[in-house]
Parts: structure tokens; sequence; C-alpha cells
């Protein structure tokens, strides 16, 4: 696999999941609304909501429900969760090009495992519902580790579980989070444009690859 003029030794692939993998934000959406129908709040546009992805659950609702209290944030979490478990993959889907992609890479013998922030529960009931979870040799949520992206502990966790050196792995998200996590590891980044960053803020992040789809993918990892 050639990255900028060099040739590595492609071993593993961790790849984030909302965003990334599957366009979740219509789900993800209408629970953080119903979560704020109950403290009173109207309903929020999907693509603002969207820019409250990436960094965990909890801060998600911290700028959902519009508070920073921690009994509230626990209640709201509860209320979210038991909205989302059933509403989870109403409308999410995997992006065009993922399951092109996976095969290709298990074709190639690859590794693949997902590192989210998204709660672990979602994390390995989405992937299962989306037939995905056979792909993966493991699938992180935040509990996984005791830090979370951007700390890059899950990135070399995964590795080490793996057998795999930061050298010889690619981390494939969507998000400054996903870049930041790479870089912190020794990884190799690519940024998909069709989940919840902006292009702009993509590339000013610097990833090694900034791709608007799957697709691209397929030819660089070919």
């Amino acid at each position: 696999m050639r990255c900028k003029g060099a040739e590595i030794q492609l071993k593993a692939v961790l790849f984030d999941l909302d965003g990334t993998l599957i366009d979740s934000k219509r789900d993800i959406a209408a629970s953080a609304n119903a979560t704020r129908q109950h403290y009173g709040f109207g309903p929020l546009p999907e693509d603002v909501i969207g820019t409250f992805v990436g960094y965990g659950i909890m801060a998600l609702l911290s700028k959902a429900v519009e508070t920073e209290d921690e009994p509230r944030l626990k209640e709201a979490h509860q209320i979210f969760k038991e909205h989302y478990r059933t509403h989870c993959v109403d409308f999410t889907r995997p992006y065009p090009g993922t399951f092109e992609l996976l095969d290709l890479l298990k074709t190639k013998r690859i590794k693949m495992a997902v590192i989210s922030n998204k709660p672990q529960e979602f994390t390995d009931l989405i992937l299962k519902k989306l037939d995905l979870s056979d792909y993966f040799e493991l699938a992180f949520g935040p509990e996984a580790t005791v830090n979370k992206k951007p700390n890059p502990e899950p990135l070399l966790i995964a590795l080490e579980r793996l057998g795999v050196k930061p050298s010889e792995g690619v981390m494939i998200g969507d998000s400054p989070v996903d870049i930041e996590a790479a870089r912190a590891a020794k990884m190799l980044v690519g940024v998909v444009t069709h989940g919840y960053v902006s292009k702009e803020v993509l590339n000013a992040s610097d990833p090694d690859w900034l791709v608007d789809s799957l697709e691209e993918l397929i030819d660089i990892f070919q």
C-alpha cells in the first residue's frame, strides 16, 4: 500500500462507526430530540445534532439538553438510551461501499476493528443488526478502555490485541477526533467527508487521505 510516496505493510484497519461506516444521523437526532422533548425543548435539525456527535454520548446530551448538571445528564442518558435502544436502526444504514470495502480487506487478510465513542451496547447492537459484526475481530465502545478517542489508548490496545504495530495500521474516521487519536498513536489516518464534519475542517486537520466516499478507499487499499 502506498501513502505519500512511501510503501507500508498494511496489516490492520481500524474504523470509526458513526459517520464513517454507517449513516446514523437521523436515528441519533430522533432520540436526542425525544430527550429534548422530555425537558420541554423543541426539536433541533438533524444536521445540528450531527455536529454534537464524536466525543461520546454525554457530550452529545450536554449540548442536546443544554446542561452540564450531572444528575440531569444521567437522567437524560437513561431517556436517550430507552428511546435509541428501540429505534437505533429505524433509518441507520451502512454507507455505499461499506460491504465492498470490508470484503476487499477481508480477501486481503487485513485485520479489522471498530473503535467508536458510541456506547458499547449500541456499537454491538447496530453492528449485529446491520450484518457487519462478522467482519471485525474487535469492536470497542468507550467503555472498552480507560480513555476514549481522541486519546490514542483504544487504538493502541486494539492494535496490540490484533498483533499489529502502529506503523502497520490505518485509522479510518470522519472527524478530527479520529485524526488526533491516530496521530497520537503514530498511525496513518484517512477520513471520509460523508460524515458529520465539514470537508474544510477535516482538510485543516491534515489527514493522510481525505475522500468523499468509501468507494474511493477501495482504490487506495487495492
